[in-house]
């Protein structure tokens, strides 16, 4: 029994020697034990002979940390192609495989699970029913058209891949990388490039095992640069001085490093900067058994992987095509690719926009509608208009968006299309037509459009249009190889009607509400990974999180600084995180005696933003061509105690709480403040101003009065969108009765003063109705006047300036004296200056600009007295400094004797009249 035993072991080492003469025996026969006892168990648990897997597309430098801590050879050679799943389900089929596990890679043949199949075949024979039945309307050569193209058996090809397990996955899920789902969905002959589901088999046989291949060719994806073939052929050579695995038909991309173009690297900035990388396609593949004339496998379906190696390889480069790319919808990381966090390439305050742009498009690019459009008189023209205000994102949701599809973007200038004649203008059309077919598919940006097709006179060009429509529709009717979409890029909500009509679909981005601008700024806390406060990004603790989760102090930082920057888009914020950086970056230098050797550039305060956000601020003032407005704080304005409660009652409230006024049917447009001149209502606007932290936009009536019929209001009107745009924002209209009169009280023939005033109403009633109902935007109208009785009354009716405040003339001497101490504050005064006793010879009502000729009489004084003693040699001129002017009492005395009231007795008994009227 022994010996039969022996023999029969002798046998079998004796055929396995010769079938499979590189396997150890005793390894084969644990192998065998395990295989039995896996299949032995699954039958009694009545188990799935094969287990489904949900492949899903992550960013590379995601499967990069996974892969490289498992695999024992360079991870780059099978990076872009292998498979991650779970380490049980890993070790499962690795036992069940052994012969096929090379030094941590398991290599397995890959199939659609029969659900999906069949799933996808349901959804191609109704599609094939649809157009059978409008076939009879069709020629011949639209048949070939439709149908020559059509692959039904592609879906049941084998792809062999390698695999890799991972402690971190779940079971049933793989990942891949985007370039290797799109690779997947085109070797099956899938239009949809999300989560597909596979199962895993065995490979079918040795000869299917990656091979070393012999010749292989590559082409270029074409995009909307003109690259050089040197170029070209310099980044492929130094992509493969690390051997690569690659499929036929495969697409990859190469990232462009400063190791890869080398030379080129300057020349080529802008396509560093934009794309940052190049797409090939893999057209030819043959290995040494098949130039022989041996057919590695007969079976035709099975898509067999191939390395191409340096040296050995003979790489060409064939010619270049036009084809969709991998979709790229995540952002990568920056030195932090460790890291295991997934961010979408799209901010998060934009993703809305993003969406429904895609929902519009993405029957284009799946050609959905193509078939369609050939039973219809006039194709579909896919062209697009995107409003929204400068710096709100709309060239990024455009680049983003091409990106995602995979498609190439195409910026056109509409400002270079226009020229002096329209025959220019229609040859420019035709050029950038040209460039869309030779980078298609393509998105075609067409940016500034508000100028295209728009003459001197900001008149309709009827003949640049009709140009325009004819050859997109052309364009549409004749080529049909690759989609082309058109999105107009413009700040303009309205359109001329003529060109209103060739959009298919309009989208405006709105502002931002409170919510959305505390994405955006978590967002880019993501982006930079910055350390806010001190606290560190909590780390992921699964992968498929979208973006790391925030500590707790840190959300409350930005949810106090979203609080603060109303009205801000995504450019303004971005500008803010990095003026952020920039603070940070001087608080820990000027906390240094000298530059830490590594300082923390990620390490952002909340001091930091507030200090960016009044950088901004100064900013928005002086691009607004606003006046420079000194700061002045309530420390220097005496007196006015009432007055100052009543202001931060009014303006403070709705600022710091604006969801509590939110739903208020009616909202107060501003106040007027009014009384004789030189009492400081100006001083106070600039006061609140500064206390608040707001933008304060300070302007003349006069100055917005035009001799131009129509000019006057437009000004107007800018003021109030210049106040929106820097919102929340005072506007400080000083001398309203020159502006606003009682309209039909002017006398003028046109009327020019009434249209001031009626346009005045309607951006004062415009304030309260803004055209988000997300948008918390605050703008407050401080009038001032000392005519209030010549104002047009519709302006002090509820809900515009129904708060009158009367700013006064200073009574007693408390009040008087408060005065001279804050004009006093930034002079130096002797010891025996008594305020109060200057304040006591003064009359008993004085306003604040007869204070401040006292003040400013004293300080002449004391500027004549140095200036005598310089001329009688008792003090040098190189001793004098600001800090040599010391006020005494005779200085102050001068100033008291050479008082003049600037509002006599009869005007004050005229306004304290008005104000009990009022």
């Amino acid at each position: 029994m022994i010996n039969k035993l022996q023999f029969k072991l002798w046998v079998l080492r004796f055929c396995l020697k010769i079938v499979y003469p590189k396997f150890n025996f005793y390894t084969f026969l644990v192998f065998l034990t395990i295989k039995h006892r896996i299949w032995y168990e699954r039958r009694l648990r009545g188990a799935k002979i094969m287990d489904h897997f949900t492949i899903k597309s992550v960013p590379a430098h995601i499967v990069q940390s996974l892969v490289k801590n498992n695999l024992d050879n360079n991870p780059a050679v099978v990076l872009n192609k292998c498979i991650v799943i779970s380490k049980e389900q890993y070790i499962q089929l690795a036992s069940e495989n052994l012969f096929y596990v090379d030094r941590g890679v398991l290599w397995l043949s890959l199939k659609l699970s029969t659900n999906y199949k069949n799933k996808h075949k349901r959804k191609k024979q109704h599609n094939t029913k649809e157009h059978l039945h409008k076939f009879a309307f069709m020629t011949s050569e639209i048949h070939k058209k439709l149908w020559a193209d059509r692959t039904a058996d592609d879906i049941e090809n084998i792809r062999i891949v390698p695999v890799v397990g991972s402690k971190l996955l779940k079971p049933d899920i793989g990942f891949v990388t985007e370039n290797e789902l799109h690779n997947m969905s085109s070797c099956f002959g899938l239009n949809d490039f999300n989560d597909i589901e596979i199962t895993f088999h065995p490979v079918p046989s040795l000869l299917c095992s990656p091979k070393i291949a012999i010749t292989a060719e590559v082409s270029l994806l074409l995009n909307d640069y003109d690259l050089d073939n040197d170029f070209t052929k310099e980044v492929l050579t130094n992509h493969f001085e690390i051997p690569r695995l690659v499929s036929i038909n495969d697409v990859f991309s190469i990232e462009l490093t400063p190791t890869m173009t080398t030379k080129y690297h300057c020349k080529y900035l802008d396509l560093v900067e934009s794309t940052g990388k190049l797409y090939f396609k893999c057209t030819k593949l043959t290995s040494d058994l098949e130039i022989d004339g041996n057919p590695t496998t007969s079976n035709n379906k099975v898509i067999k992987p191939y390395f191409i190696v340096r040296r050995v390889t003979q790489l060409t480069l064939g010619e270049n095509i036009h084809a969709t790319k991998p979709q790229d919808k995540y952002f990568k990381p920056q030195g932090f690719d460790d890291n295991l966090h997934m961010l979408e390439l799209c901010p998060t305050g934009l993703k809305h926009i993003f969406n429904q742009i895609q929902e519009t498009i993405s029957p284009f690019l799946n050609e959905d509608l193509s078939d369609l459009s050939l039973f219809l008189s006039s194709p579909i023209i896919p062209m697009l208009a995107l409003t929204g205000c400068l710096g709100s994102g709309r060239h990024l949701a455009v680049k983003t968006l091409a990106k995602f599809n995979g498609i190439n973007c195409l910026s056109i200038d509409c400002n270079a299309l226009q020229s002096s004649t329209a025959k220019q203008t229609e040859s420019k059309i035709n050029a950038t037509i040209q460039k869309a077919k030779a980078a298609a598919p393509v998105i075609v940006l067409l940016d500034n459009f508000e100028v295209f097709a728009i003459d001197a006179e900001n008149n309709e060009d009827c003949r640049v249009i009709e140009y325009f429509m004819n050859t997109i529709t052309d364009l549409y009717q004749n080529y049909t190889k690759h989609p082309i979409i058109f999105i107009a890029v413009t700040k303009d909500i309205e359109f001329k009607p003529n060109i209103s009509r060739l959009f298919l679909e309009k989208f405006h981005i709105p502002k931002l509400n409170l919510r959305q601008r505390y994405e955006m700024l978590d967002w880019f806390s993501n982006v930079m990974r910055l350390n806010i406060d001190g606290a560190e990004h909590v780390k992921a603790n699964e992968l498929l999180v979208k973006q790391t989760p925030v500590n707790v102090n840190s959300q409350n930082v930005l949810q106090r600084v979203a609080a603060k920057t109303e009205t801000f888009l995504y450019g303004d914020l971005d500008t803010l995180v990095h003026f952020a950086t920039r603070e940070s970056y001087l608080r820990q230098h000027n906390n240094y005696n000298q530059l830490p050797p590594d300082p923390d550039l990620r390490l952002i305060k909340e001091e930091d933003f507030n200090s960016a956000l009044e950088s901004i601020r100064k900013l928005q003032s002086q691009h607004l061509d606003a006046p420079k407005i000194p700061k002045v704080y309530w420390d220097d304005i005496g007196g006015l105690e009432k007055l100052k409660k009543e202001l931060l009652k009014t303006i403070q409230l709705p600022i710091k709480y604006p969801h509590l006024f939110k739903n208020a049917s009616l909202k107060r447009s501003g106040i007027l403040l009014y009384g004789p001149p030189g009492c400081g209502k100006t001083l106070v606007a600039k006061a609140v101003s500064t206390e608040l932290n707001v933008s304060f936009l300070s302007v003349k009536g006069p100055e917005l009065l035009n001799m131009y019929i129509g000019q006057s209001e437009e000004n107007v009107r800018k003021v109030f969108e210049s106040a929106r745009a820097s919102s929340p924002c005072i506007i400080f209209v000083d001398e309203l009765d020159a502006l606003a009169p009682r309209r039909g009280a002017a006398g003028d023939s046109a009327g020019a003063s009434d249209r001031v005033v009626s346009q005045l109403l309607a951006e004062l009633d415009g304030v309260n109705t803004s055209g988000d109902e997300d948008t918390s935007s605050f703008v407050f109208i401080m009038g001032a006047t000392n005519r209030p009785d010549l104002l047009e009354q519709s302006l002090l009716r509820p809900g515009r300036l129904d708060k009158l405040v009367y700013v006064g003339p200073y009574c007693g001497t408390r009040e008087k004296t408060s005065v001279l101490e804050a004009l006093c504050r930034k002079y130096k005064l002797r010891p025996e200056v008594n305020l109060e006793a200057v304040a006591e010879a003064l009359p008993d009502k004085c306003t604040g600009a007869d204070l401040l000729q006292v003040v400013s009489t004293a300080r002449s004084a004391a500027v004549r007295a140095l200036v005598a003693k310089l001329h009688n040699g008792t003090l040098k001129e190189s001793e004098l400094s600001p800090d040599s002017i010391v006020i005494g009492v005779t200085e102050l005395w001068e100033g008291v004797v050479s008082f003049r009231p600037s509002v006599t007795d009869d005007e004050l008994s005229h306004y304290e009249a008005m104000e009990s009227q009022m």
